[in-house]
C-alpha cells in the first residue's frame, strides 16, 4: 500500500470516528504525551485504555514468540487480566459518553517494534524488564486515581483492580530476575 492510500486510510478512518463520536454525542479526549500526568476523569481513561490495550497486544504477540515458559505463562495472563482490565474501562468510558480511539501510543508502539526485532533470551529480558516498568507506572497511576477520580465507579473499578497490578508487578520481578541469572 503506497503513502497516499495509507494516509487516505487514516483520514476516512480518523473521518468516520470523527462523526460516530459526534452521532453519538460523545466527548472524544486527544491522547496526552505519555510523561503528561492527566488531569481529569476522562484523560485518565484513555491513558489507561491505551495501557490496556498495548498489555493485551505484546501479550498475544509474547505468547506465541517467547522461548521461556514463565515468560510464555506471564503473558498469557497478561492478555487475560488486562483484557478484562480494559473492557472495565470502556465499560466506564461509555458511562460517561466518552469515545476512545484503542491502538498504541508513539511510545508504546516504539518499544513494542524494539522488543519485536529481539530474538530468544533477550527477547524475554527485554518484554520482562518492560513489564515491571510498565506494571511500576500503572500501579502509581492507579493508586492516584483509585481516590483522586471524580467518579465513583472508577475509583471502585481501580481500588478492585490495584491488586491484580501489584500481583503482575511481583511476578515480573521475578520472571526478570531469573532471566538475569
Amino acid at each position: 500500500m503506497n503513502r497516499f492510500a495509507k494516509f487516505g486510510l487514516v483520514a476516512a478512518l480518523t473521518l468516520i470516528l470523527g462523526l460516530t463520536a459526534a452521532a453519538d454525542e460523545r466527548k472524544l479526549i486527544e491522547k496526552k504525551p505519555a510523561d503528561r500526568e492527566p488531569t481529569t476523569d476522562q484523560e485518565f481513561l484513555v491513558r489507561a485504555i491505551a495501557c490496556e490495550v498495548a498489555e493485551v497486544k505484546m501479550g498475544e504477540y509474547v505468547a506465541k514468540n517467547a522461548i521461556n515458559q514463565d515468560v510464555r505463562k506471564f503473558a498469557e495472563q497478561m492478555v487475560t487480566d488486562h483484557t478484562k482490565m480494559r473492557d472495565q474501562l470502556l465499560n466506564r468510558a461509555r458511562d460517561m459518553k466518552l469515545g476512545v480511539a484503542e491502538g498504541f501510543d508513539k511510545e508504546k508502539q516504539d518499544k513494542f517494534d524494539q522488543i519485536k526485532k529481539l530474538k530468544g533470551s533477550d527477547f524475554d529480558r527485554e518484554y520482562m524488564k518492560c513489564m515491571v516498568e510498565g506494571h511500576e507506572k500503572a500501579l502509581q497511576l492507579h493508586e492516584k486515581w483509585s481516590t483522586a477520580a471524580k467518579d465513583q465507579k472508577l475509583r471502585d473499578d481501580l481500588k478492585n483492580g490495584l491488586p491484580t497490578l501489584r500481583e503482575h508487578l511481583d511476578h515480573a520481578r521475578k520472571i526478570l530476575n531469573s532471566l538475569k541469572s
